[in-house]
């Protein structure tokens, strides 16, 4: 079947697409053979979903008793586990959730499902925008279907969902004003309801010749009359057959007057059914989604039907006009930003409405309007380093900028900014600027066989192609403390293959009046901090009095902005910061410690500079009590950590003080209770240590005797 964009050269053939709606966590009901109704929830889309309790526990209908019961993975089947749902604790029997069939299953239904329909062709330059081919007044048909053993629709539904189609109100949501503002009041589809009288005060729908278990998956015992499971082209028979049935029906309906066909291709330019009744859940047909008729050709008004919207019921009254708007953008050329199998990660999240649904909808990112819309003239590409300003997505210009990898021919960034202060952005994470990364290597699938993705957003902890990280935290901003975007930031820019992406993007703004600055420049690039040490120990310290002081350089290589530091942690106010030489590009820095009690304190020294990994230092200190006739003779011994966990070393310089003798260690009653031997003879300036292990000894007060030629040197230590 011809789409919109049909009148561009052709080049090359791919398999036909059918579109859907993913859902997560979709609540429905499903009933026992007994009649007992149990809540549940389905996760998917059209080719493949699954049916769980609200842990997450997989659920499927025995296949001999028809019963809903909790099921097992094996061989990559789901099997019964012959536990009805709710009768026992799924975890306390071993069960573990989410369990599903292998992406690899998952992709191999969907290709055995579009084996068997038609073929279609495509775009033969996929850097070649799909400008003006959807300007212009799309008059959108839709026809209400309902089953032989259905009721007609509520009647007043009929206003409703002609407010879901039609309605064309300042901060109110609808198919008409959601395209009529995601254009730039380029592209107008207002919607008409057949049969006749179904936007009066009764409903009048289409009743279709079979029952609504006709159209869902066959069940030995609970529907004998459906179709095969994994039957694709029965499946396509009987709903495109019903299809055909309905507009049969409603044909003469139709005004001649009216222009359905707003491109002159020779088809009419869609049809959206809304489907009386809920989403089926397992995987039967009746879900949202986009196809095109193929089954036999079918006219109205000489003009063939081609591509139309499946809508149900009940999932358009929670959806609204969110669902509507994202299958119509399937008509109009684009593919969804979701994977299909492979659920690693999420390529895309909310920041888009092909990836998924808010209410009201969303904006789709400038690379979707441009590429598949055909709203954006060209994305304009930045070369020269410097600072530029964006509008918000929702602008007619200045909204999004390009950037080239140096490191990838077939990848690049898109820059744009979101703002949730524009109504139809309101149901997003947040509002700032988002950095995305385009992969031209897949074509026009969009994201429903990735990876490779088409479009990839950055995010948070996302720091390669299989960790998700926070999808929800992708927007750049001041506010969010996120301004930073480099091969060393977090996230960090990289290509499909985890190579560096090789772009800089800092001093991004705090997005304000509907704009957001940022700066580009490939000076943080390879930027660096370099420290002299990362750790200081500060041993033994008498508690009231301040340690000799410890140094750290601190250095960068191509900084663009002052270092910074700061002290992190709880014992951080027992270490003193003294900048000794110290500027914006660093120097050395002294550190001393004074210790209130006889503990180890332990924080944390950063080191920061613009698109730089920032570096620390780990200070750790030791507070000792000593009396006075303990220190005497202490030239030449260290002893540390003190209090310890267990494991002590002792730190002498046998050409200054050598021990004569072992070291020994008693507890508060006099009794010895550890020795350590020690190499004794005068070595002159070498400095030597021994490790004294006191992990078995209750907690409390030892002393340690050192004998030297000094004298004897006596120190107590705490053991925690």
């Amino acid at each position: 079947m011809k789409k919109l964009f049909l009148v561009i050269v052709m080049t090359f053939v791919y398999g036909f697409s059918a579109y859907a709606c993913y859902e997560n966590n979709y609540p429905i009901t499903v009933t026992q053979p007994d009649g007992a109704v149990v809540q549940c929830f389905t996760t998917g889309d059209e080719f493949y979903r699954w049916v769980h309790d609200e842990n997450g526990f997989t659920l499927i209908e025995d296949p001999q008793t028809g019963v809903v019961v909790y099921a097992k993975l094996e061989n990559d089947e789901l099997v019964s586990t012959g536990y009805r749902v709710g009768s026992v604790d799924p975890a306390a029997v071993g069960l573990t959730p989410w369990q599903i069939i292998s992406a690899e299953k998952r992709e191999k239904m969907r290709s055995d499902f579009l084996e068997k329909t038609p073929q279609k062709m495509t775009r033969e330059d996929f850097q070649t925008s799909s400008r003006g081919k959807n300007d212009g007044t799309l008059n959108n048909l839709v026809i209400y279907i309902r089953f032989s053993d259905d009721e007609e629709f509520p009647a007043h539904k009929a206003d409703i969902y002609d407010g879901f189609f039609n309605k064309d109100v300042e901060g109110q949501s609808s198919l008409y004003a959601y395209f009529k503002a995601l254009s730039g009041e380029k592209t107008f589809i207002p919607s008409t309801f057949y049969p006749e009288g179904c936007s009066n005060e009764v409903i009048v729908s289409y009743q279709d010749i079979y029952p609504r278990s006709y159209f869902q998956i066959y069940h030995p015992v609970n529907n004998p009359n459906g179709y095969p499971e994994n039957d694709g082209g029965e499946r396509a028979k009987r709903e495109q057959e019903m299809l055909i049935r309905a507009i049969d029906a409603v044909g003469d309906d139709i005004s001649e007057d009216l222009d359905i066909d707003f491109n002159n291709n020779g088809y009419v330019d869609n049809i959206c059914f809304i489907v009386r009744g809920t989403p089926g859940p397992w995987s039967s047909l009746l879900w949202p989604h986009k196809w095109s008729l193929f089954w036999e050709d079918t006219y109205i008004n000489d003009k063939q039907v081609g591509e139309y919207n499946l809508l149900i019921e009940t999932h358009l009254d929670g959806s609204k006009s969110s669902v509507i708007a994202h299958e119509m953008f399937h008509t109009l050329g684009a593919p969804d930003l979701y994977r299909y199998s492979d659920n690693t990660i999420d390529p895309v999240g909310a920041w888009d409405l092909m990836c998924s649904n808010t209410n009201p909808p969303q904006s789709t990112t400038a690379w979707m309007k441009y590429k598949y819309g055909g709203w954006i003239d060209e994305i304009p590409e930045i070369t020269e380093f410097g600072t530029y300003t964006l509008n918000n997505i929702w602008s007619e210009t200045n909204n999004a900028y390009k950037i080239a990898s140096p490191n990838s021919s077939t990848e690049f960034f898109v820059i744009e900014y979101r703002d949730k202060s524009v109504y139809w952005d309101s149901g997003l994470p947040g509002s700032g600027l988002i950095i995305y990364r385009i992969d031209t290597r897949n074509g026009l699938s969009g994201n429903a066989g990735g990876p490779p993705d088409e479009v990839y957003i950055f995010r948070p902890n996302g720091t390669n192609t299989t960790t998700n990280g926070s999808i929800g935290s992708a927007h750049f901003s001041a506010s969010t403390g996120r301004t930073v975007f480099t091969n060393v930031s977090n996230p960090p820019c990289f290509l499909s293959d985890n190579r560096p992406g090789g772009i800089a993007i800092f001093n991004i703004g705090e997005g304000r009046d509907g704009t957001i600055s940022f700066e580009v420049n490939d000076a943080v690039l390879y930027s660096e901090l370099f420290l002299s040490t990362s750790s200081m120990t500060f041993a033994n310290v008498p508690v009231g009095t301040t340690s000799e002081p410890q140094t750290v350089s601190v250095y960068g290589s191509n900084l663009a902005y002052p270092i910074t530091y700061e002290k992190s942690g709880t014992n951080s106010d027992f270490f003193t910061i003294t900048e000794s030489e110290w500027d914006d590009n660093g120097g050395v820095l002294s550190v001393t410690y004074t210790p209130d009690a006889a503990k180890i304190h332990v924080a944390k020294l950063t080191f920061k500079a613009t698109g730089a990994m920032s570096q620390s230092v780990t200070l750790k200190g030791g507070g000792i009590t000593v009396a006075i006739d303990e220190q005497d003779a202490t030239d030449g011994i260290t002893i540390y950590p003190n209090p310890t966990e267990g494991k002590l070393t002792i730190e002498y310089n046998n050409g200054v003080c050598p021990i004569v003798g072992n070291v020994e260690i008693f507890d508060l009653t006099g009794k010895c209770v550890a020795i350590a031997t020690v190499e004794t003879g005068r070595t002159p300036s070498l400095q030597q240590t021994t490790t004294l292990d006191i992990s078995s000894l209750p907690a409390g007060i030892y002393f340690i005797r050192i004998n030297t030629e000094e004298g004897v040197i006596k120190r107590k230590v705490i053991k925690n």
